[in-house]
């Protein structure tokens, strides 16, 4: 949005802002030409966080533990949600809580061993692409 106003008086001018300095009426209050334009231009940004871990026994091999927690989009309902993800290989166990950011509503919870955690999400079988 712009305001056009006389840069000597600060009278509001309604003409519009790209009249040429020869073309312009005079201020009605102090009859200079001068123009001052404000333009006021705002936006926002909005923050989400993330955390993500593994957990190894030694430098190689799979990890024993994979946690991550914080704020995903869930693509069914193309909103920011609160995901806990929690993959436990020594105790046998895959957690999981979606949480609706807005109302607080608990969307999605698993807490299954994980060896019955098969087909979901990136666990599902992958075609062979030679087909």
């Amino acid at each position: 949005m712009a305001i056009v106003t006389c840069s000597e008086c600060g009278q509001i001018i309604d003409k519009l802002k790209n009249t040429p300095e020869e073309e312009r009426n005079p201020c009605p209050a102090c009859g200079s030409t001068a123009r001052l334009i404000k333009v006021h231009i705002t936006d926002s940004i909005t923050v989400h966080e993330g955390l993500k871990i593994k957990a190894r026994h030694g430098i190689t091999g799979k990890p024993f533990l994979e946690a991550k927690t914080g704020d995903e989009i869930y693509r069914k309902e193309e909103k920011w949600v609160q995901r806990s993800l929690r993959v436990d290989r020594d105790n046998d166990r895959y957690t999981e809580t979606v949480v609706d950011k807005e109302t607080s509503e608990v969307i999605h919870h698993c807490d299954e061993p994980l060896r019955k955690h098969r087909n979901h999400g990136t666990a599902k079988n992958k075609r062979d692409k030679n087909i």
